[in-house]
């Protein structure tokens, strides 16, 4: 062991040794990941999506239409809408940084009043109903909406208020109309269609008034009613009734509300209900009138009488994609870049370990160690222990980096500390293993500076192409991902995506990449023993 160690630390100086070749093994990865985060932005390793996002906070909160919020209207008629992508927003805090940012055009904010002022929508001239209408749509403050917009985003912002100009319409004209529907067969609007139609009489309708009223002046009328009491009551009730009817037929037109009344007589509960049944009658007729439609449906598919399609808008909740590191430039994509350079990175020490054993041999150093005390054994482990050691550090202080100027997130957030950091040590443990398994495989066989370059540079490259380094796996063809599981590359990405970017990782996943890692570097390893050759 004490062999192994003193061989291993003569190595570490070595590697050591060119400070500046040390700091560009950490300083290149992170400057790759920096430029690439700025230049690619948010989108990276996202599809495109041509759909139009509608940003919405909705902190509506009070009693609407069928004991619903009317925020809640207004946003599930967004959801029905097609081609558009809705972004939910949780505070206005939230959503005023977006603007104030220019991360967003526009964003819906529904307040906590917009029930209170949606429910007093009304076509009626009462006290307290709003007239929430104006030329070019509805006016949003009067009905509890805010539009916050970017002034200098002012053609997308025209676009999503256009949008939200035309939900609001749906919401809110249904409403109305049923509203006011309902209002037809009240006792209000009862006694004002009462006081307002006008019935001309029939022509006879005074000449039989009169008659009756002579009737009850004759005089073998008298004598009967004098004899039996109850046809003098009879025909008191009739005097009562033609009484009535006086000032009536001294009318061209007589209102519908005075006929009602003649009809019931002094019965309320009769006036009542022929009241409720002119109501009725007359929604009845406007049902009839306006088939097509359902007058009392409140909501747009119920007064359409249509059927929503089942294809509506993608709905997203938004995620802060900042992070809090020190470059604010969105941790989303560094939670890809910095694993991917990272890998790649750490089989780029292939060259320094190759460059190390050629020059060695140009040395005779490799000659001497053969006529030394040692075996063939000791010098790999000396040789992969500080190539070893050096790799560990690089990975942990790219993922240290990437926490504290990026922002990015080390695992889920109900995981400790601790936690995070095993589990990610565990990845680089077995990628750095990996890595120094074909290191060493490419310096038993490279004998010239040329020879470390084509065998080392190339193969990592292109296995950092195929394993997803460069590219994402999910922009290749489905063809082309499979081969990533061919390289060590592809399957440290596996772990590193299931533990930084999944809400709750698949630690059998991770436990299965880990053991293929350890496979791949025991593999190179036992190729580099039958190959190294000590001259």
């Amino acid at each position: 062991m004490r062999v192994i160690w003193t061989l291993a630390r003569k190595e570490l100086r070595l590697l050591l040794r060119d400070r500046l070749a040390t700091g560009l093994l950490v300083g290149m990865p992170l400057l790759f990941i920096l430029v690439l985060g700025t230049i690619l932005g948010e989108g990276f390793g996202k599809k495109p999506d041509d759909t139009l996002r509608i940003s919405i906070v909705d902190l509506d909160r009070g009693v609407g239409l069928n004991g619903k919020p009317w925020g809640h209207w207004v946003y599930e008629d967004l959801r029905q809408t097609q081609g558009i992508r809705i972004e939910r927003i949780a505070t206005l805090e939230e959503a005023e940084t977006l603007i104030a940012r220019h991360r967003r055009a526009a964003i819906l904010v529904l307040t906590p009043e917009m029930s209170e002022k949606m429910s007093s929508c009304s076509f009626l001239d009462t006290p307290g109903s709003i007239n929430p209408f104006h030329r070019e749509g509805v006016y949003l403050d009067r009905v509890g909406a805010v539009l916050l917009k970017d002034d200098g985003q002012k053609a997308a912002a025209a676009i999503i208020e256009q949008v939200v100009q035309v939900t609001m319409l749906r919401v809110i004209l249904p409403y109305m109309i049923g509203q006011a529907f309902l209002k037809l067969k009240e006792p209000a609007f009862i006694d004002r269609l009462g006081e307002s139609v006008r019935i001309p009489l029939p022509n006879d309708f005074p000449t039989l008034v009169q008659s009756a009223r002579k009737l009850l002046v004759d005089p073998r009328v008298k004598a009967a009613r004098f004899l039996d009491k109850e046809l003098d009551k009879t025909l008191k009730v009739m005097e009562d009734k033609l009484n009535t009817f006086e000032p009536i037929t001294q009318q061209e037109l007589v209102q519908l509300a005075e006929l009602l009344h003649l009809a019931a007589g002094k019965d309320e509960a009769r006036a009542l209900d022929y009241r409720d049944r002119v109501g009725k009658g007359v929604q009845s007729a406007l049902e009839k009138q306006f088939a097509k439609y359902n007058l009392m449906g409140m909501t747009w598919a119920n007064l359409t009488k249509t059927v929503s399609s089942s294809e509506g808008a993608v709905v997203t909740e938004f995620v802060n994609q900042e992070g809090s590191g020190l470059i604010r430039r969105g941790s989303h994509l560094y939670q890809l870049l910095v694993p991917a350079f990272t890998v790649m990175f750490s089989f780029f020490l292939v060259l320094s370990v190759g460059w190390v054993f050629v020059t060695e041999r140009r040395q005779g150093t490799l000659k001497r160690l053969r006529s030394a005390p040692v075996t063939r054994g000791q010098v790999l482990l000396g040789k992969l222990l500080p190539c070893y050691l050096v790799s560990l550090g690089q990975g942990i202080v790219l993922l240290l980096a990437g926490r504290v100027l990026f922002g990015m997130r080390w695992g889920p957030e109900q995981w400790s500390f601790w936690m995070q950091a095993g589990w990610l040590l565990l990845v680089i443990v077995c990628t750095s293993l990996a890595a120094m398994g074909l290191a060493l495989l490419v310096a038993s066989l490279a004998r010239t500076e040329i020879q470390v370059a084509l065998y080392g540079a190339v193969p990592v490259l292109v296995l950092a192409l195929i394993g997803g380094c460069v590219l994402p796996r999910e922009m290749m063809p489905p063809e082309t991902e499979k081969l990533s599981l061919f390289t060590p590359h592809g399957w440290a990405l596996d772990a590193y995506r299931e533990l930084l970017t999944v809400a709750s990782p698949n630690l059998a996943i991770v436990l299965e990449s880990c053991g293929v890692l350890a496979l791949f570097g025991i593999g190179f390893l036992v190729l580099a023993w039958g190959l190294l050759r000590l001259d």
